[in-house]
């Protein structure tokens, strides 16, 4: 596989940080053009380039946070696509959670299994309890997360940038 200059590398990582600090301030809409315009320099075929499974998964999480499923679910969907995302327990959460709100609960349980079987219960645990509840049924009752009963987040899965398992942060891609 072919490498991004340094130059061109860095400038997407500078759109992706400045996303990931507009998002974290819940500057969703700002942070979707940085993130864009980050994508946007990507080239062709994106899907072949790790950095774009970055990309994607922060597009997904913004719409996502701003109630825009059926664009999120997209996001995602492209970010499976992408290089080591099969793997990527986060990406699959995303997924089943986008899903969920689409009221497509067959494919949010699919989705939501696929993220529950690559990381464990930890996955869900700073994540509303009705995405858990989908797939309760099929994992053992030792495997239940412990939720976050004092959230002042009633919403439980937003921000969802701050939610991001280890392993799955943007720091990743500084160790290339």
């Amino acid at each position: 596989m072919h490498e991004l200059s340094d130059e061109l590398y860095d400038s997407i990582m500078d759109d992706l940080e400045r996303g990931d600090d507009l998002s974290e301030k819940t500057h969703f809409k700002t942070a979707l053009v940085n993130y864009q315009r980050g994508l946007d320099k990507v080239p062709n075929p994106k899907a072949d380039w790790e950095i774009a499974l970055h990309l994607y998964t922060a597009l997904g999480d913004c719409y996502f946070n701003l109630g825009e499923y059926e664009v999120s679910n997209d996001s995602y969907n492209q970010a499976l696509k992408c290089p080591d995302a099969l793997d990527n327990g986060y990406v699959w959460l995303g997924l089943g959670q986008s899903y969920y709100e689409l009221d497509d609960k067959e494919k949010a349980k699919d989705a939501l299994m696929s993220a529950y079987m690559l990381e464990g219960n930890e996955i869900f645990e700073e994540q509303d309890e009705k995405y858990f509840e989908l797939i309760k049924q099929y994992v053992g009752e030792d495997n239940i997360p412990d939720q976050d009963s004092e959230s002042d987040n009633p919403q439980g899965d937003l921000p969802r940038s701050k939610n991001r398992p280890p392993g799955t942060t943007w720091s990743l891609l500084d160790e290339e």
